[in-house]
């Protein structure tokens, strides 16, 4: 069920390299995911608000999930706008839009 793999991004603490350039680096995890369709209702209630939903994806274990706000499925990154918990399966749902322009 869980056969697709994306990448969840974190942000550590800002740092400087031998030559004083300031730099963020990236944490990465890998994790299966399996993709799925946003709701109506869900993309609706989302618009309102300015966001735009376009992918949820579904992590099998909510233990793999430490609140990261970006994801990397098939090359593209989206932002996490909303989380949604399973407590029946203890899956975590990850609600996202498309980033554009890398913001």
């Amino acid at each position: 069920m869980y056969d697709s793999v994306a990448t969840l991004k974190a942000y550590g603490t800002p740092t400087y390299d031998g030559y004083g350039n300031e730099f963020i680096p990236e944490i990465t995890t890998t994790v299966y995911v399996q993709p799925r369709g946003v709701f109506n209702a869900e993309f609706y209630n989302a618009a309102q608000a300015g966001l735009h939903p376009s992918v949820t994806f579904e992590i099998a274990n909510k233990a793999d999930y430490a609140g990261q706000l970006v994801i990397n499925w098939e090359g593209e990154d989206y932002n996490v706008i909303r989380t949604d918990w399973d407590a029946q399966r203890d899956a975590i749902r990850l609600i996202c839009e498309k980033r554009i322009n890398n913001g």
